[in-house]
């Protein structure tokens, strides 16, 4: 028997959210940060096997640690979460070197150091939502299980904290002028009035998002109380939507914010440009299309048209993010910058659904299996493949796909406490396997592959010897179903390295070092935990889709 922290599997432990399990495998810890990477060519085919069977072993616990990780840095009840309001998210416990419990990013975009703040900070709106929109999930995959009542009471902590924050006056502006903007606040709530790079405009609809998908899903599970008389249950369906203007309720205020000024500039997901982003205007685009829906469902008509007419917009806004010339999107407009960057792939993964493909009114926009964010993952995992030394054992010069640490963008200098140069990130590597992963599902599900001219050099990539022109392939073609197998295997090619490099434990950190693969930056970053969650989640997802066309 060991004592693991994970959620999904015996007995709690109120909020501590660790459970004890009975490994199936022998649990044999090496030194923080031991490396065991090996080259490809040296492994037999029945090492091959095993290594494979580790792997499948290893994502089972990390999934599980993963999100128990993830929930000790949310309040209520994460045990690293001591004196933060409930409904708040820390980044990472991390205290020093750097000091990520007092903030999200210790680099701005004028590389001044914030790691002595006096008091602590919650992360950015745009972290928390993201975080949280995890948690939704998982209460809606067993919203009747005993562990939602745990996260159902971290979501309701979570609304009321956000209705608290949106009404605030702070340095960006106050509920009418742009103050939902803001991107940090003080662990108690109160304001942080010192330099940052604000505003950021992906936070409130990345919050409208998350508490969309809360609100279906805690409808889905009580439809009783749609119609109720209740003057609690009213009060919280118009604490997060209500029709009325002057907008008062959370997600009507960040969807108004939203549909009003997506056109205006604001600092990218790293906190570092001032500009128009891929990420941002994804997370916008997505929220509108939402959000219509809903303001459809409170018979708000009137908002749903204009939030219709701005996502159309956007539509035509975004189609400038993809650079003919480079022949990749790019995740600034007019930057100095290659253009590449992890931001392009999670604009990808947050701004389009998870899963039902074919949901009725469906809008996607760039989503994981399209031409130009497929081509765009070759372009980045070619350059961070050769740009740190860690990923020399796993190149394979006939396989330009092969798993490697990917980091943020070429020009990355912030090495997790300073600057000097970037590393690879646990949350950029996972993303490479989940939009693997979700584009396998999809061909999947479809039944029918089609390679453009624009995405040839990508299908290639994946399937060298039997890709090499334009064309369509469907189930009864071996093409087909060799280029999904591989599919999977390239996917989970870039969860190995997370493996390889991730703490005995499971424990993840912000990054790790490009030349010695150890561990580096914030430790337990809630985010890394939160993507490397969402990857293992897209592999089943995919996995159940193949499963599914097999009988």
């Amino acid at each position: 028997m060991r004592i693991v922290c994970a959620l999904l599997t015996l007995s709690v432990i109120p909020h501590a959210f660790c459970f004890s399990i009975n490994l199936p495998w022998p649990f044999h810890a090496p030194q923080h940060g031991q490396l065991h990477l090996l080259p490809k060519a040296s492994l037999s085919h029945g090492a091959d096997e095993a290594a494979d069977l580790s792997f499948e072993r290893w994502l089972i616990q990390e999934q599980e640690v993963a999100l128990d990780r993830l929930l000790a840095n949310i309040a209520p009840g994460g045990r690293n979460t001591e004196g933060v309001a409930p409904g708040a998210v820390i980044a990472s416990p991390s205290k020093e070197h750097p000091n990520y419990f007092y903030q999200c990013k210790s680099m701005s975009a004028f590389g001044i150091a914030y790691d002595r703040l006096p008091t602590p900070l919650l992360p950015g709106t745009r972290d928390a939502a993201i975080t949280i929109s995890t948690v939704v999930r998982v209460y809606a995959e067993e919203p009747l299980a005993a562990k939602a009542r745990n996260l159902s009471e971290i979501l309701r902590s979570y609304t009321t904290l956000q209705h608290s924050l949106q009404h605030s006056s702070n340095p960006s502006g106050d509920f009418f002028t742009g103050g939902l903007g803001e991107p940090k606040f003080h662990a108690d709530g109160s304001v942080f009035t010192g330099p940052w790079g604000r505003p950021q405009r992906d936070g409130p609809a990345l919050r409208a998002l998350t508490l969309m998908r809360y609100l279906r899903a805690y409808n889905a599970t009580n439809p009783e109380l749609w119609s109720s008389d209740d003057p609690d249950v009213i009060s919280f369906f118009k604490l997060l939507y209500d029709a009325n203007l002057p907008a008062n309720s959370i997600i009507k205020a960040d969807l108004e914010y939203t549909a009003n000024g997506w056109k205006n500039t604001g600092f990218d997901l790293w906190e570092e440009v001032q500009g128009l982003h891929f990420f941002t205007g994804m997370i916008q685009w997505r929220a509108l299309s939402e959000g219509k829906k809903i303001a459809r469902l409170f018979s708000d008509e009137g908002a749903a048209s204009w939030y219709a007419e701005q996502q159309d917009d956007m539509e035509n806004f975004l189609q400038q993010f993809w650079d003919g010339g480079k022949g990749h999107l790019v995740a600034t407009l007019g930057t100095s910058r290659s253009g590449l960057d992890c931001a392009i792939l999670l604009g990808s993964i947050h701004g389009n659904p998870n899963a039902d493909y074919d949901a009725e009114n469906l809008s996607l926009m760039y989503p994981p299996w399209s031409d130009e964010v497929l081509v765009s993952l070759l372009d980045l995992v070619n350059d961070q493949g050769s740009r740190f030394p860690i990923n020399t054992p796993t190149l394979n010069p006939s396989n330009k796909l092969e798993g490697v640490g990917v980091g943020r963008y070429p020009e990355d200098v912030y090495d997790g406490d300073g600057k000097s140069s970037g590393n690879p990130w646990f949350l950029c590597t996972a993303s490479v396997s989940e939009i693997l992963y979700r584009s396998l599902a999809y061909i999947a599900q479809q039944e029918f592959l089609h390679v453009s001219e624009g995405s040839l050099r990508f299908w290639t990539a994946v399937n060298p010897e039997q890709i090499i022109a334009p064309g369509n392939y469907t189930t009864q073609d071996p093409v087909f179903n060799n280029t999904l197998t591989m599919l999977k295997a390239l996917g989970d090619g870039f969860l190995k390295i997370v493996k390889n490099h991730a703490d005995a434990t499971g424990s993840l950190s912000e990054q790790f070092d490009g030349t010695t693969g150890y561990e580096k930056g914030a430790s337990d970053l809630t985010w890394s935990y939160g993507a490397v969650w969402e990857a293992a989640n897209a592999r089943l997802n995919a996995e159940r889709v193949l499963a599914a066309r097999s009988t």
